[in-house]
Formats: C-alpha cells, sequence, structure tokens
C-alpha cells in the first residue's frame, strides 16, 4: 500500500474512532463513570466530546461535554508504524489500521500489532 493510501486509511480510521466513541446511544446499566478504567470503559457510557482539536502530527485533545480530558496521541516507533494511544482518566487502548488493540503497555500494544496480518 503506498503512503497515501495509508495516510488516507489512517486518517478515515481516526475520524470512524472519533465518531464511534462520540456515539452515545449506548444502552448500558450505568451512567458516565466518575472515573473511566481499563475494567469499566467497555461497559460504561461513553461521554460525548465538548471539543476537541487535532495537533497536525495526527494526535488529538479535547474534552467531554463532563469536563474529562482525553487525547489520541501517535506513537513514535521504529517500525513506522502508525500506532495511537487513546486515553481517557484511567482508561487507554490502542488504535491502528488493524483495529482497536487492548494492551498494557505501548510497547505491548505495537508487539500485539505486529502480530496481526495485515
Amino acid at each position: 500500500m503506498n503512503e497515501g493510501k495509508l495516510l488516507l486509511s489512517l486518517g478515515i480510521l481516526t475520524l470512524l474512532t472519533i465518531g464511534l466513541w462520540c456515539a452515545t446511544v449506548v444502552y448500558v446499566h450505568a451512567g458516565v463513570p466518575a472515573t473511566y478504567t481499563n475494567d469499566n470503559y467497555w461497559s460504561s457510557e461513553h461521554d460525548a466530546p465538548a471539543e476537541f482539536v487535532g495537533t497536525g502530527q495526527g494526535s488529538y485533545y479535547g474534552y467531554t461535554k463532563t469536563g474529562k480530558y482525553f487525547e489520541q496521541t501517535l506513537l513514535t516507533n521504529s517500525y513506522d508504524v502508525r500506532l495511537f494511544r487513546f486515553s481517557i482518566d484511567e482508561a487507554f487502548f490502542y488504535v491502528s489500521d488493524r483495529g482497536v488493540i487492548k494492551a498494557n503497555s505501548d510497547v505491548a500494544a505495537l508487539s500485539i500489532y505486529l502480530s496481526r496480518v495485515g
């Protein structure tokens, strides 16, 4: 895949991730938790973003309607892999062109990414 198509794919993936995260029509038993953690993030209602800003380098940051700070950061690595770390409160996960990755560290996420067949 050439670089232009890869960047377009990652741009679309980023927008889809933000769009899915913004879609707050999630029916769960609990509302927005006081603090998101890796244990409750996927089963909790997601707070809608009030505003977010792109850094121009692929990363984003902003605040939700209840004032929670969130960010999506492009991770630098020697494999030239575009891997993003999304975090809000204590919760975090990784977003790539090979899907969402749940991992305990950046190194583990990169390892999982490299083990997936593209």
